[in-house]
């Protein structure tokens, strides 16, 4: 049980401004008058009106329908929850000042143990109420059905995800969530979810694995669904009908939308295609289904997507057209699998061709381009002190352009007339702007980042030491050259008359050098003095990857300045050098300008 002074102190850190939401103080499961704050008590509490006395230790009088739990709290549940009225439930916690706080991996967890849903969303009423969940992650009951119409949610109002996850959920219908998403006369809208950064992974249902809604009636961005099953075969997100009234709809303002998203290893296809639903950057990589297409008019459509790998049984099942004769579904801008219908040239779609998908297994470390030459995605990760992982698009060394890759530069911001142009999103799943600014985005869900210079770099050491750290995280979504490229790549021999380094690095001395180097494509970087000197080695380290090789010759580097710090044993003082905010001086200028040779580049095929 969590005691009352740990939830009070959590709100004293916390600030004043919580100071009047109701705060749970124990993760048991009960109903009972003694001081203690359950999260079915507070949830009961809000229902019934808030009532200035409170209710069994939640709330009294100011207190407003703002539900505070503490972070990896872990709240069991034996029964659902009715939630009928407006509320949030959120995570609540304190951070170190010097702390880089990452939405999503404090989450409070809300788990079932009984054989039911975990929250049944709907107020009995003719009027929508809005409910939001923040920072939350829910487990299911884990058994084969947890309930009929929603593993863990069933929802009939307004509700809104940021930053949560689920797992485990079991049901007939929507194995996490069911929408219900009509109303009674099956034209208006009843409920709608609002989704954001939300990962659905291992829930299973017969119908819509991870959500089943009646129509489409949301609106998903930056999320991921993984592992999760529909055992029909059908969609992982299932939408049973199309929008009862498509003369509102403008194709360029869809209402419904899934973007900026992941669909990864969910056995069924991702997603079934209804009139009003649109899918714009999306990956749709290694399902046992990719796009089901089942509409009536241009209204349900895909766009600057990769849909490709998704095979049941070695046989590929990229895309699947309910009814040829009659489907109106619009592709624009994609990368698919055969298959898939690419329609007219102006449309812009290409046919993989390939048949190397992944650089390494299914999941972990991504494989070097002397490894791995031909995969177009690195395996799936999530780096440390990030919430959702991704599938990142590779730069191969065969690429004679940018313009050769099949992802990369693909998705054009301006229509050339053409009516069913679709622009990529503002920024991709990990909310890295797009540059809308250029002619040019990248297909599926990632927007490949090439950072103007990299951070500083260096170690402190004592004499007898050698210096050893990895430079990979700070060349973006980019990987070194391989030694054997470099004297191609850089048109030259190394001028220092020495064989090229993986990377092709080029040092540019502050100081004196002081010492020798090595770097491997893995982006070790290994310093070793060359004697026992007292002081800084300081030098520029100019590294070739395989974006900016494409730069004008003249800056087809990252540059980073790097600072080797050596002091007697027994003397050693705190110089820990600065590894954020860049090289300095004429160094970040040099970085700039490379940064707009290649942004230059991606203007002009």
């Amino acid at each position: 049980m969590l005691k009352q002074s740990i939830g009070v102190g959590m709100l004293l850190v916390a600030g004043h401004a919580f100071s009047a939401e109701i705060t749970v103080t124990t993760t048991e499961d009960i109903v009972k008058d003694d001081k203690e704050c359950s999260l079915r008590e507070a949830i009961e509490y809000i229902n019934n009106g808030m009532p200035e006395a409170g209710y069994n230790g939640c709330g009294g009088k100011d207190a407003y329908a703002s539900v505070s739990l503490a972070k990896n709290a872990v709240y069991k549940l034996e029964k659902k929850i009715d939630i009928k009225a407006e509320l949030n439930i959120k995570t609540v916690y304190d951070s170190n000042v010097n702390e880089d706080v990452v939405l999503g991996l404090n989450n409070a967890v809300i788990e079932m143990t009984g054989k039911d849903q975990i929250f049944n969303i709907n107020d009995d009423d003719n009027g929508v109420v809005a409910v939001n969940f923040k920072e939350i992650t829910f487990k299911g009951c884990k058994q084969d059905q947890c309930a009929e119409k929603g593993g863990i949610l069933y929802n009939n109002e307004k509700l809104t995800l940021e930053n949560v996850k689920f797992q485990d959920g079991y049901a007939r219908f929507g194995g996490a969530i069911y929408n219900e998403g009509f109303s009674e006369d099956g034209v208006g809208s009843a409920s709608r979810l609002y989704i954001r950064t939300t990962i659905f992974e291992n829930n299973k249902a017969v119908e819509g694995g991870a959500i089943y809604s009646k129509a489409p009636a949301y609106e998903i961005y930056t999320s991921l669904f993984k592992g999760n099953e529909s055992s029909s075969g059908g969609a992982i997100v299932f939408n049973a009908n199309g929008i009862a009234d498509i003369s509102k709809l403008t194709f360029a303002n869809p209402q419904n939308v899934i973007a900026n998203s992941t669909f990864f290893k969910n056995k069924g296809f991702a997603i079934n295609v209804r009139d009003g639903l649109a899918l714009n950057n999306i990956t749709v990589v290694k399902n046992s289904g990719g796009i089901e297409f089942n509409t009536t008019s241009e209204h349900g459509y895909l766009a600057n997507s990769v849909v490709i790998g998704n095979n049941l049984g070695g046989t590929a099942q990229d895309c699947k057209i309910v009814d040829s004769s009659a489907d109106q579904s619009v592709l624009y801008n994609n990368l698919v699998g055969t298959g898939c219908p690419v329609g007219p040239v102006a449309n812009l779609n290409d046919v993989w061709s390939g048949n190397s998908l992944l650089a390494g297994e299914d999941e972990g470390t991504c494989k070097t381009l002397t490894e791995d030459r031909t995969s177009v995605f690195c395996p799936f990760n999530t780096p440390n002190k990030t919430f959702i992982g991704y599938l990142r698009p590779r730069i191969l060394l065969d690429y004679a352009t940018i313009f050769a890759s099949p992802i990369l530069n693909k998705g054009k911001t301006t229509a050339d007339g053409n009516t069913h142009h679709v622009y990529c999103e503002g920024s991709d799943q990990r909310g890295k702007t797009r540059n809308l600014d250029d002619v040019w985005c990248d297909r599926g869900a990632i927007e490949i980042v090439v950072p103007v210079s990299m951070p500083r770099l260096g170690q402190d050491i004592k004499v007898g030491e050698v210096a050893k750290f990895n430079i990979l995280d700070s060349l973006g979504d980019s990987d070194l050259i391989p030694k054997e490229e470099c004297t191609k790549v850089m048109g030259m021999e190394n001028p220092t008359g020495k064989p090229w380094q993986d990377g092709c690095p080029i040092l540019k001395q502050t100081t004196d050098s002081k010492g020798t180097f090595t770097l491997n494509l893995n982006g070790d970087f290994e310093y070793k003095p060359d004697g026992n000197w007292h002081g800084a080695d300081i030098f520029e380290l100019r590294v070739v990857t395989s974006s900016t090789r494409f730069n004008t010759s003249a800056k087809n580097y990252l540059a980073a300045e790097v600072r080797i710090v050596q002091e007697p044993t027994g003397e050693m003082e705190s110089k820990t050098v600065k590894t954020s905010g860049g090289a300095i001086g004429w160094t970040g200028l040099f970085a700039l300008m490379g940064l707009v040779g290649f942004r230059r580049f991606k203007k002009s095929p």
